[in-house]
């Protein structure tokens, strides 16, 4: 369980990073935006070109912070599904040992799985069995092909 905290506040801490790239993304924009807007275009071109590619950057470092984010929330996830799974697995192991501990250390339990089998396997057995019926009595060939 810490395990799973743990990774929760990173994945928190790594989403505040998130959001300030996000502001810091905006301002660039909103820069840009006012660059444009004014007329000496020409005096401002590099300026523009400098803010494209900070913000080409910038997104590009959003989309692998939000990268990281995702694989550490499937991770944290899959441990704690993980974890849930084992310990309802337990759970139902501790119970069904209690149910019936002396028949596990006689081996009667086991006996009893085995007879079941058998009973089960035997039913099946009958009912797959073919007999060809007898008013026919010709003789059948083998043939290979």
């Amino acid at each position: 369980m810490p395990e799973f905290q743990d990774r929760l506040s990173y994945i928190d801490k790594r989403y505040d990073h998130l959001r300030k790239l996000t502001q810091t993304l905006k301002k660039k924009i909103n820069d840009l935006e006012d660059i444009m807007r004014q007329d000496n275009d020409d005096e401002n071109v590099e300026q523009i070109r400098q803010l494209i590619e900070d913000i080409k950057r910038e997104k590009q470092m959003m989309r692998d912070e939000a990268h990281i984010i995702r694989g550490e929330l499937f991770q944290a996830m899959y441990n704690e599904d993980l974890r849930s799974h084992l310990l309802n697995f337990v759970a139902e192991f501790e119970e069904a040992w209690h149910d019936t501990p002396e028949k596990h250390l006689t081996g009667e339990l086991r006996r009893d799985e085995d007879e079941t089998d058998r009973r089960q396997s035997t039913s099946q057995g009958e009912d797959d069995i073919y007999t060809p019926s007898s008013s026919d009595d010709q003789q059948f060939r083998e043939t290979s092909f």
